[in-house]
């Protein structure tokens, strides 16, 4: 079955790549189901996966009684399809000065912030959570002022696993360690895993945050082609796995920053299969994870029985960000990863999950998750439909699964450094696509925060976006 998957994968690209480059052209017949069975040796079942694949990204259209035709016009989804033409070589990262330049404005006064991707504390239940503080701090002040284990407190670690109880592979309390929010945590699976020069597979695009990791850890990336609606190009990385490129991954599999997909879970339980195979660690950043539209998601993690998948999340997007709470699960690098967190920070503050303890347990956290995930959906909807009104012909705009992020592909000759530039003079803060990648990709993309209600400022700012991207695409 694992197998079939693999060649699934294989001749979905190549489809693509047939009708990327011109051998079949717009409104030609491609051959019957039949007859690339026979060319591929590949199961009738296998053909009709691909099929019905590249007709989701509109690569092609199924006729009833008639057969199967290359799309009339090129689809939306080859935007992101350019990144799958680029050689698979390992890369040199250097954008931390890029990333701070577009950060440092988010703290500014008086700005329309559509930058930095975060749940608006306007939709989040600020006075609940400050109250169970001042609560926990005074009944427990003596275990809130002391140090607690390494591992954190067993109320919250217990209260964690307990989420994993319907995993096909459960996480135990003592397999937690606490961390300062998901970033510590990815940086210490990273450290645990690599050594300085080692290679990881990203995603392209992916979170600026792991490529700083990389940078500042002296490690490459070697980026793999990612789908908007399916992540990353499981054959693409299968191939990285056989040739020994890579000493570890470093992934989003749900509600993945900037594109928002959920990755589904038979690919999500493939990339454990081949993480197995060839033995290669999965760093897997969760921290998205809860805020998936159509309810709770599995991570990765859920099916990893071998300890190879190191998760890592937090609650800094789904509830408080200056709580600096988060948590990883390293499985079998779990010795390294303790050391290495004893000598980093030594423990994690004890207020901060005594806090999420009683949320949890109460079952608070969980009602707050429904209702953050429909105002999170709706927020999306909003701001996407404020931009097709606003941006010029030739936009295009992913529809996310989950998350606070859009992803928005501009007309092809648009910078959007140079919008960037221009926005800000407006006080208007986005971010520009091309930090997204560690390779000179996504120029012409951005990413716009959804996380807050789109009123009748956000849509102004929006609609100036919009006339701005206009002119520099000469309407």
């Amino acid at each position: 079955m694992a197998h079939e998957h693999y060649l699934y994968e294989s001749i979905s690209e190549q489809l693509r790549q047939h009708i990327r480059t011109g051998c079949y052209s717009a409104g030609e017949r491609l051959p019957s189901v039949r007859q690339l069975s026979q060319m591929f040796g590949v199961s009738v079942n296998t053909v009709v996966q691909c099929f019905r694949q590249l007709e989701t990204d509109g690569y092609i259209e199924i006729r009833p009684r008639s057969g199967v035709f290359v799309h009339a016009t090129p689809p939306g989804q080859t935007r992101l399809a350019e990144v799958l033409s680029f050689p698979l070589l390992p890369v040199e990262v250097s954008l931390s000065e890029d990333i701070l330049h577009f950060m440092e404005p988010h703290v500014e006064n008086n700005l329309v912030r559509l930058g930095i991707a975060l749940p608006s504390s306007d939709i989040m239940p600020v006075e609940r959570v400050m109250r169970t503080l001042r609560e926990i701090t005074r009944n427990h002040a003596r275990q809130a002022w002391d140090y607690c284990h390494p591992h954190g407190l067993e109320s919250f670690t217990h209260q964690i696993s307990h989420r994993s109880l319907k995993y096909p592979a459960p996480i135990s309390h003592g397999d937690i360690v606490v961390t300062n929010g998901c970033m510590e945590a990815i940086e210490l699976a990273l450290r645990s895993v690599t050594r300085r020069g080692d290679t990881v597979a990203v995603e392209t695009p992916t979170y600026y945050g792991s490529l700083v990791a990389l940078d500042v850890l002296r490690r490459r990336a070697l980026e793999i082609p990612t789908h908007a609606r399916d992540g990353l190009c499981l054959y693409s990385l299968e191939q990285a796995f056989k040739r020994g490129q890579v000493a570890a991954c470093l992934i989003s599999a749900n509600a993945q920053n900037p594109l928002g997909f959920c990755m589904p879970a038979e690919r999500k339980q493939r990339l454990v299969e081949l993480a197995s195979h060839y033995d290669i660690p999965i760093i897997e950043n969760d921290v998205w994870g809860d805020t998936c539209f159509a309810g709770d998601s599995l991570p990765i993690k859920a099916w990893d029985r071998d300890g190879l998948v190191i998760y890592c999340s937090s609650f800094s997007k789904t509830l408080m960000p200056g709580l600096r709470l988060g948590w990883v699960a390293p499985g079998r690098f779990h010795k390294r990863l303790r050391e290495l967190k004893q000598i980093s920070s030594i423990t994690t503050a004890s207020a901060p999950q005594l806090l999420m303890a009683r949320l949890m347990e109460s079952g608070f956290y969980a009602r707050h998750l429904d209702q953050l995930r429909q105002q999170l959906a709706k927020q999306s909807r909003a701001m996407s439909h404020a931009v097709a009104d606003s941006f010029p012909p030739g936009t295009y705009i992913t529809q996310p699964a989950g998350g606070c992020a859009l992803w928005i592909g501009l007309p092809q000759h648009i910078d959007s450094r140079v919008l960037f530039t221009q926005a800000m003079a407006e006080r208007i803060h986005i971010f520009p696509g091309n930090v997204f990648s560690a390779g000179p990709r996504h120029f012409n993309y951005l990413r716009l925060n959804t996380g807050q209600p789109v009123d009748a400022t956000v849509q102004q700012a929006v609609h100036r976006l919009g006339e701005l991207a206009g002119q520099l695409a000469g309407h």
